[in-house]
């Protein structure tokens, strides 16, 4: 009786043990389970963190980038900058919302709440700060309740911007503008509906270049006629610089090209002349201000025909006698045109030649124009008659301007020849009163002896060809603004042009910080001196 007590103490004892002993085994499972679920909501707080490092930078620049896309393709603006900056941070509030998604996967426990963001500007342009918060949440389940752990994470972080497409410049139109102008008043100039070419001098007399932005180029003068359906002088006509500034009075020599319907016509027949501008841009037109012209930048099959040596050097045709050498037009003309040209005729022995006017192929003869036949015989050719030049060897291996004049206005026809220096002065004129008899061709022509092959030449600066009419230009008073002229700004870019540096000037203007320029710069973004980047395609 005695030992069954004892047995029966024994087995209770082993129980007692064995259920403490599970018990402690529970409480240790439950702690290394507890630790475990501690580092796993680390490990989340630690893959919150740096997903938000390395993802954030990009986050917000893609937000800047798709609100500019918005802005150029619904052509239409935020209308303050509360509304753009609402736009800008609910796209990082989403994106980072998708970013965080990736890292917390279906997980019963771990959660998190993205909080509002806001961005502020610093003092670079390009340089964002982006504040915000992540609430990362942590819920263990009991049999009677749950336990709820809260990690708040900051963010506080500078990110700088980079190809931020610039929709304010992408959208509006820029313009040239012209400060001073002066009327072109056109003397005698015919009745009728032609085109007339005629030419304007400058100088030092009748204009000051000073007023111009860049003096010593004519790139941003424009000539400006009316358009009669309109009334609006925005007609640029089509133009020409010979010459720009030259010599001790700086004459400028402008051809220019008009018709009735470009000229306002009330006491006096005008056009204007505009300059002070920042325009680069070069508008001389010298293919449709004249019925023929060529600079000799290279040899122009559709306009000439060749045969034998010629050569093109710094923009300069040279022909070259050879066995016998000539360029002459593809058309031919007659009465009723001038042609001028600016021309080397060199020295050469006697019985070679040179020649260049209205003369048939490789001919210096029974045409009209120049030759120079070697050694002192400089002459002017006129059909079946020549005139030999005085004083030949003043315009043998120099360079003149010279110009034939066949008239046939009024009924008053005559033949006129006249030489010039490089500023229209007058060297040598003759007129003769007559028809001019058949049609040819404008040749330049360089001769050997006959049987023979020389290096005689001839060289051409340019050439043109207009029509014949006795239009003069007088250069009236300066005015400021005379008319409303403008010329869009080309913009020289790919579809965008991106904030920042190069195409832009820091200012302290808040209406062309990013968010500024989002709302077509109708507000600023946080101060009115926040700083910001202002197009350089906007000034003048």
């Amino acid at each position: 009786m005695y030992f069954s007590q004892n047995a029966i103490i024994l087995v209770m004892l082993m129980f007692v043990v064995s259920a403490v002993f599970y018990s402690t085994i529970n409480y240790q499972t439950k702690a290394v389970e507890d630790e475990i679920k501690i580092k796993e909501v680390s490990i989340y707080e630690k893959n919150v963190k740096n997903t938000i490092d390395r993802n954030i930078n990009k986050i917000v620049e893609d937000a800047f980038v798709n609100a500019s896309y918005k802005i150029m393709k619904s052509r239409k603006f935020f209308p303050n900058a509360k509304v753009a900056v609402n736009y800008i941070t609910s796209f990082i509030k989403n994106e980072t919302n998708k970013s965080l998604k990736c890292i917390v996967g279906n997980s019963s426990n771990i959660t998190f709440d993205v909080g509002s963001f806001d961005i502020e500007p610093t003092d670079d342009p390009l340089k964002i700060r982006v504040i915000g918060n992540i609430e990362l949440r942590y819920t263990e389940r009991l049999n009677n309740g749950e336990i709820v752990g809260l990690k708040n994470i900051q963010i506080d972080k500078e990110v700088k911007l980079s190809r931020i497409p610039d929709p304010y410049v992408y959208l509006n139109k820029f313009y040239y503008k012209w400060e001073y102008g002066r009327k072109i008043i056109l003397n005698n100039f015919p009745n009728d509906d032609k085109n007339h070419t005629f030419c304007i001098i400058l100088n030092d007399s009748n204009f000051n270049y000073n007023r111009m932005y860049n003096e010593n180029s004519p790139t941003e003068i424009r000539i400006i006629g009316r358009n009669s359906s309109t009334g609006r002088w925005n007609v640029v006509l089509p133009y020409w610089v010979q010459t720009w500034r030259e010599g001790n009075n700086h004459v400028s020599i402008i051809w220019v090209k008009v018709n009735n319907k470009e000229l306002l016509n009330v006491s006096e027949d005008y056009i204007y002349l505009l300059y002070n501008s920042t325009t680069p841009v070069d508008r001389e037109d010298p293919e449709n201000t004249f019925i023929l012209f060529d600079n000799f930048d290279y040899f122009d099959p559709d306009k000439w025909n060749e045969s034998g040596e010629i050569l093109i050097n710094n923009s300069k045709l040279t022909v070259v006698a050879g066995a016998g050498s000539s360029v002459f037009s593809k058309d031919t003309y007659g009465e009723g045109y001038e042609l001028m040209f600016r021309a080397n005729f060199s020295y050469t022995p006697e019985n070679n030649s040179e020649s260049a006017g209205l003369f048939n192929k490789l001919d210096d003869t029974g045409g009209y124009g120049w030759a120079y036949y070697g050694d002192g015989d400089f002459e002017i050719v006129m059909g079946d008659d020549s005139y030999g030049i005085d004083n030949t060897f003043d315009y043998i291996n120099k360079t003149y301007i010279y110009d034939l004049i066949l008239n046939n206005i009024s009924n008053h026809p005559y033949i006129e020849y006249n030489i010039y220096d490089s500023t229209l002065n007058l060297e040598y004129s003759k007129r003769e009163t007559g028809s001019f008899d058949g049609t040819y061709p404008i040749s330049i022509n360089a001769l050997p002896p006959e049987n023979k092959t020389s290096n005689t030449n001839i060289t051409v600066d340019w050439i043109f060809l207009k029509d014949v009419n006795n239009i003069t230009a007088t250069v009236g008073a300066e005015n400021i603004q005379p008319i409303t002229y403008t010329e869009e700004k080309p913009k020289t870019f790919n579809g965008v042009i991106y904030y920042g540096v190069g195409a832009y000037d820091k200012v302290y203007n808040g209406t062309y910080s990013i968010i500024g320029l989002f709302t077509n710069k109708s507000d600023y973004w946080k101060y009115p001196t926040t700083v910001g980047y202002k197009p350089l395609i906007e000034e003048n």
